[in-house]
C-alpha cells in the first residue's frame, strides 16, 4: 500500500474582507438607531409613550 499524501497551504489576505464587514456592520447600526428614532416619532404621534397609552398626567386639564 502507498502512503499517499496531500498537503495544500492557502495563503489570503482577508484584510480587505474584514474592512467592508465592518463598513457594513457601521451602517447596520446607523439604520438599527434611524428605526428606533422613527419608531419613537410614530409612538409619539399616534398616542402612544414608551410602548403604552399617554398617562394621565400628560393631559391638561381646565376646570372651570
Amino acid at each position: 500500500m502507498a502512503n499517499n499524501k496531500l498537503k495544500i497551504n492557502i495563503d489570503a489576505d482577508t484584510s480587505e474582507a474584514l474592512k467592508q464587514m465592518k463598513e457594513v456592520t457601521i451602517a447596520a447600526n446607523e439604520c438599527v438607531a434611524a428605526l428606533e428614532k422613527l419608531e419613537r416619532l410614530t409612538n409619539k404621534f399616534s398616542g402612544l409613550a414608551s410602548g403604552g397609552i399617554i398617562s394621565s398626567g400628560t393631559v391638561q386639564t381646565r376646570h372651570f
